[in-house]
Formats: structure tokens, sequence, C-alpha cells
């Protein structure tokens, strides 16, 4: 049996929640027997799963205990092969590793830089994380910069670290004449279409996106940006495309079915995400690179965290400096100008993304690096 212990998983929405459930699934597609420990009240869902969910709710800190105690109770059981946990918080409470844990790493999470007013908090962290870590087998990084940084930031030893690129689920199959009616609804004929789908907070980079716009609209009059995602930033960039009275060329779509997301990235000519590094928050890869990939959409992206692994530049996407308004205005413009760049880039990042991030290829990796 294999376990997976997650705080992050379906229905919630987010690119962790999406890896966790993906490979649940995927795990079990593969002859698996599969157990997932999960935080959240039971759904509909979890009777529809091919797996087999159990639910923890309550307090966070009690929450987290009880699912460790149940962990190290499961860990007796010699049907337990291997445990796959979210994160360094799913395995920090559990004191008795002696089946083999791997545990991912995002990113975002590793300390990185200390400021004086946070160095206490920062270096209590740290050694929270590191103890975690201990006797785990190994620790799967999302991304060359994950893994150098938590070798920097840890002195986590680069032998205990496996890189593996998350993988993803497309649900073309799935969408219906009611998808494409809200589609088109949104989208009115307007062209060209840039979108970005990701939670709406500051380090990802909505404005940036919002200023190129502003300076484009005049070259590219039906221009339309679609924002897809909710999060703690959206009241901000609501207020702030009204103050540049972009409102006929922003729109905001909140969450979004699987299908329409596929309809939309379908139609668009370009996915926009240009996050940067806001104080300990960082892309620490960027899955919708490679949901736009999978789509045949060329990606701007921006040189932050892990986010040169998910576009190779010039060849799946283009990259701009973070926080560079210029560049990134003259990239977007470039990509929208050019159709034989669009085209070719876009080719190629679906040749990568179906030959290197189906969830049916991948799962091999990480069920290999338990070996």
């Amino acid at each position: 049996m294999i376990i997976i212990t997650t705080q992050c998983f379906a229905p919630q929405i987010g690119g962790i929640e999406s890896l966790m459930t993906g490979m649940a699934e995927a795990m079990s597609k593969n002859g698996n027997d599969v157990l997932v420990l999960a935080d959240g009240i039971k759904s509909k869902e979890d009777k529809q799963a091919n797996y087999k969910i159990k639910r923890f709710s309550g307090w966070k800190p009690i929450r987290r205990l009880n699912k460790a105690l149940y962990l190290e109770k499961m860990c007796k059981n010699k049907t337990v092969d291997t445990i796959y946990a979210d994160s360094w918080k799913s395995v920090e409470y559990v004191r008795k590793k002696n089946k083999k844990i791997l545990v991912l790493a995002h990113g975002t999470e590793i300390p990185k830089q200390y400021w004086s007013i946070m160095l206490d908090i920062l270096r209590f962290k740290k050694k929270r994380i590191i103890n975690s870590y201990k006797n785990v087998f190994k620790i799967i990084a999302n991304s060359n910069y994950t893994r150098d940084l938590m070798n920097a930031s840890l002195k986590i030893d680069f032998a205990k670290i496996k890189i593996i690129h998350p993988g993803i689920d497309v649900y073309e199959d799935f969408i219906s004449q009611e998808d494409e009616q809200n589609v088109k609804k949104i989208i009115k004929n307007r062209k060209p279409i840039i979108t970005t789908l990701a939670r709406v907070e500051e380090r990802k980079g909505h404005k940036l996106i919002i200023n190129a716009i502003s300076k484009l609209i005049d070259k590219f009059p039906d221009l339309i940006y679609l924002i897809a995602g909710k999060g703690p930033y959206l009241e901000e960039i609501k207020k702030y495309v009204s103050e540049l009275s972009l409102e006929n060329h922003v729109v905001f779509l909140g969450w979004i079915t699987e299908p329409e997301k596929s309809l939309i990235l379908k139609n668009s000519e370009v996915f926009a995400m240009t996050p940067t590094t806001v104080g300990e928050s960082v892309e620490g890869f960027g899955m919708a690179f490679i949901d736009a990939a999978f789509h045949g959409i060329p990606s701007l992206g921006s040189k932050s965290g892990g986010i040169s692994d998910a576009i190779i530049e010039n060849e799946t996407g283009l990259l701009a400096e973070a926080g560079d308004q210029e560049e990134i205005t003259n990239k977007l413009s470039e990509l929208l100008d050019n159709v034989e760049l669009r085209t070719k880039l876009g080719k190629r990042g679906k040749e990568i993304a179906e030959s290197q991030y189906s969830w049916e290829n991948k799962i091999i990796e990480y069920l290999e690096a338990a070996k």
C-alpha cells in the first residue's frame, strides 16, 4: 500500500491540490493500493475516487497531530510500503519513520533570507523543517531552483534531493456544449486574447501584465486580458484596472471549471504570468505554464524562482527579467505581433508537455524515486 498524506487535496483548488490529487489518481491507475490522508471534510467526490480517502478536520494543530498519530499507526502495517507527503508539515509530528517517506518540496515554503525583524522566527522555522526531514528517504524538489535553495538554506545534501517536475491532467474530453457557450459569452469574438490562470496574489505579477496591456491597446484595440482565479490581491487588481480605465480590456473570471479552462487556453494567443519574489513567497516551478503548453499556447514568464524549468526560453515561450516592465511589454508585443513565433513555440511546448508531463509517464518517476 502507498499512503499519501497531504494538507492540500481536491475539492480544494490550487497548484499543490491538483498535484496531490493527480498523483493519487495516477498511482491508483498504475495498479497500486492507495490511501490518502487529507485535510478537510469528506466530500461527494471522495466516494467517486478509485482509491481510499480518510479526512481530518478541526483545529489545525490538533488535526495535524491526529493525522500524524494515525500515520504512525499505519506505519506498523506490513502492507504499507511507501509514504508520500505534500510538504515537511505533513510529517513534522511523525516520530517513528520506519517506512520509506518521500517529501515534496515546492520552493515557497523554504526560508530564503533573514531580515533583522524576522531572524528568530525564520531560524525557528528552519529548525522545524530540518527536523522534519530527518530520516526521510528522499526529498522531491519541483525544480532546480528548489533543490539549490534547499541546499543553500537548509544545508541538505544534493544526494538526498531528487528533482521531479510535477505531472498534469488535461480535461479536454469532458467539454460540454454548455462549457463552449459559457466561454463564447466571455470571449465575444475578441482578439488577441492574453490569459492568466493563477491564484490572485501580489507575487504573480498581474499588475505587470495590466501595465503592458495599457501600452498595447492602441496597437491591438480589440485585445482582451482574461484573469481566472481568486485570492487576497483580487480587489487590489480590480481597483488598479479601474484606475487605468481598462475595464473594457480586462475580464475577471473568478473560479472556472477545468473544461472552461481548457477552452479558454485553446482560444488564447498567449499565456502570461510574470511572477516576482515577494518576501518569502516565490514561484517554485509554475504548473500553469505546462498547462498552457499542453494546449499549444506559448507562454510569457519571468526569470524568477523555478520558472526557467517550466518554460524553455525561446523554445516553449519567452522569459523577461522579473519586474522589468519595459521588457515584459516588449516581449508580450513580440508574441502578439508574430504569428509564426507563437505557432513554433506553441507546437514545441505541446510536444514537450505531452511527452514529459502527462501523469501516465510522470508517475513512473515518483514511484522509482522510492527505490
